[in-house]
């Protein structure tokens, strides 16, 4: 590879994270009402901690999967700060539907930032369950937030996500 084309894959690898940033941090900041920023650190995996996965398939125009990692706690101050309830109000259902929801709108503003105007994408249906580690050797792109100091993910799964960048 030359040093024009790798340069151009470094500012695709860029471009893709900024939007991914920017969408992760309007869509949550302007939904749960809660200040998030990128994170610095490298939070090492913590298999005691009770997580939850809400993934959606990218189905058009790549095959990808669009990922968010968080512990229930902050799922919970999520839910909380939506619909302005206290902690004991909050149950599984109304908690996946918020979940579902965010998912749902920082992959579509994602989508709509890296393809051009006129192609049209497609997303799957918000799955949601509980997290659990795997080593995969598939092409990933993975951010780390915070939210109030509690840090969560956003994982994307596909090359297509670097190569529309």
């Amino acid at each position: 590879m030359d040093n024009n084309q790798n340069n151009q894959n470094l500012g695709s690898a860029e471009n893709l994270l900024e939007k991914l940033v920017d969408a992760t941090l309007e869509t949550i900041e302007s939904m749960a009402f809660m200040e998030i920023q990128k994170s610095e650190a490298s939070t090492p995996y913590d298999e005691h901690l009770v997580r939850l996965r809400v993934e959606i398939l990218i189905n058009k125009p790549f095959p990808g999967e669009f990922r968010l990692v968080l512990p229930v706690g902050l799922a919970v101050q999520f839910t909380q700060n939506m619909y302005n309830l206290e902690e004991d109000e909050i149950n599984e259902s109304l908690m996946k539907d918020v979940l579902g929801e965010i998912v749902n709108i920082i992959s579509g503003r994602l989508m709509a930032d890296l393809i051009p105007e006129d192609e049209i994408f497609e997303l799957g249906l918000p799955l949601i369950g509980p997290d659990v580690f795997v080593q995969t050797e598939a092409s990933s792109l993975s951010v780390e937030f915070e939210a109030d100091g509690i840090p969560f993910w956003i994982i994307l799964f596909g090359e297509g996500f670097q190569e529309s960048a």
